[in-house]
């Protein structure tokens, strides 16, 4: 290239080809980056909905929105259970007992690593009947369980850590006090968790036996007898075998703290309605916020300010509406309620506001509406429920996919621009290189006409 004329002419080529990719690519990156900005500005708005849609869920399904269960006393705690109770009550308890754990204490020892001697201590859990005198009788229930002490582990810190590790349901401690050790064993709250040890000694190494407990032998001493818990509510006598009491009331959870059957203890659940003006208003406060991001994405040119990614886009307007649209809607799930009527207003100049007094003149009756509203509209997705967050979210997704599709497209053109080019290159190159043969085989005629005349000349002279 270039031997013959003496141009660059591959430089040349490099320019025309440059010329002619831009020509072809710089209509189709423009429209790429158009498309790039409305995708991402139609994912924002997705993502934006859906993440107001989820928070508005969670608030509905952590029971803010709820019933709140309350106690006038510490002897009873309350609190809520999932989303907490379906409706409200008022209800009296007395606790005339609190559950309690059979414990067992064995005779002291000198220290944790004094031997305890070799053999098997069997826990058997049942129920233990009080006779009288110290006397009991046993119903045991379940299978039993072995503990095994042998040289490896025979002190009572070994016991300790053997009936620990036997999962029998029950659990060993050491007490040091004075320069002594004490076992302590203790069961599971209420009247099926007591429990009785027996034990079978190694003649050679005894000494187990004073860790036992059975109607007939009782070297380790009753500590703490097991029972149930036992409470009225509302002059219904109840039984539990636990202090933490999830069954009684549906959707709370009650903690037994002190048993005093002098005592009545008022429990009741109703609504917030403070909590639920401030979620109404953090509402309002996002939905304004989401419209205005959807006008900065609408906005024209002013100026020499450009327009919006989705200045003209149909589905920003159509979600932008939808919004709009949502304070006069009536949902038939909160039996005709309107968010106006919660009192979030669309103003005129497009914003929305929360307006405390229109919710103040709300009847409490109806907040359990204003939940099934705001918990309607938090809803997943779906066609035949167009109000929901989640179903306008839903309108980007159509229109994000045939946007993507064009972006394809405007890749596969450019990717065919590329394969052009290089034919044009290769015509280039080829048309050049044909024009230098040409140019170079004309210099060699000139130059050997030129030696003709010059000898010509010479024969004249």
């Amino acid at each position: 290239m270039g031997a013959g004329s003496g141009i660059d002419t591959k430089a040349l080529i490099d320019e025309l080809v440059a010329a002619e990719k831009a020509a072809r690519t710089t209509p189709l990156t423009t429209r790429t980056v158009v498309l790039d900005a409305q995708i991402s500005a139609l994912g924002q708005l997705r993502s934006a909905m859906q993440t107001i849609a989820g928070s508005l869920d969670a608030r509905v399904k952590d029971g803010t929105l709820g019933l709140v269960p309350v106690s006038n006393s510490a002897a009873v705690a309350i609190e809520r259970v999932g989303t907490g109770p379906a409706t409200a009550f008022v209800s009296s308890i007395s606790v005339n007992r609190l559950a309690s754990a059979q414990v067992l204490t064995a005779p002291a020892l000198t220290a944790g690593d004094a031997p305890v001697g070799l053999g098997t201590l069997t826990i058997q859990m049942g129920t233990r009947t009080d006779l009288g005198g110290g006397d009991f009788s046993f119903a045991g229930a379940g299978a039993a369980f072995d503990v095994v002490i042998g040289a490896s582990n025979n002190s009572l810190v070994g016991l300790r850590d053997a009936i620990n590790r036997c999962g029998a349901g029950v659990s060993a401690a050491i007490v040091s006090n004075n320069g002594t050790a004490t076992l302590s064993l203790r069961g599971a709250d209420g009247t099926a968790g007591a429990f009785i040890v027996s034990a079978a000694e190694d003649a050679g190494a005894p000494g187990l036996a004073r860790f036992a407990y059975t109607p007939g032998a009782r070297p380790m001493t009753l500590a703490g007898a097991a029972g149930n818990a036992e409470l009225s509510l509302d002059g219904i006598a109840v039984s539990r075998a636990s202090n933490v009491i999830d069954d009684l009331v549906t959707g709370v959870r009650l903690r037994l703290a002190k048993a005093d059957p002098a005592v009545v203890v008022t429990v009741s659940a109703s609504r917030d309605g403070a909590a639920l003006a401030a979620t109404i208003s953090d509402f309002a406060v996002t939905l304004g916020a989401m419209r205005g991001l959807i006008g900065d994405f609408r906005k024209g040119a002013v100026g020499t300010d450009a327009p919006g990614a989705l200045a003209n886009d149909p589905t920003a307007r159509a979600m932008d509406q939808r919004i709009a649209g949502l304070a006069a809607a009536a949902i038939p799930e909160a039996n005709g309620l309107r968010l106006r009527d919660l009192g979030v207003n669309i103003n005129r100049d497009g914003s929305i506001t929360f307006d405390a007094a229109r919710f103040a003149a709300l009847s409490p009756t109806r907040y359990a509406d204003a939940e099934a509203l705001l918990k309607t509209l938090a809803a997943p997705s779906l066609s035949t429920q167009p109000n929901r967050l989640q179903s306008i979210a839903a309108m980007a997704t159509p229109a994000t996919a045939g946007l993507t599709r064009r972006r394809g497209g405007l890749a596969t053109d450019l990717a065919k621009v590329d394969v052009r080019l290089a034919t044009y290159r290769a015509t280039l190159v080829r048309q050049y290189s044909a024009m230098e043969r040409m140019v170079a085989a004309s210099k060699a005629v000139q130059a050997q006409l030129e030696q003709q005349i010059a000898a010509w000349n010479n024969q004249g002279n």
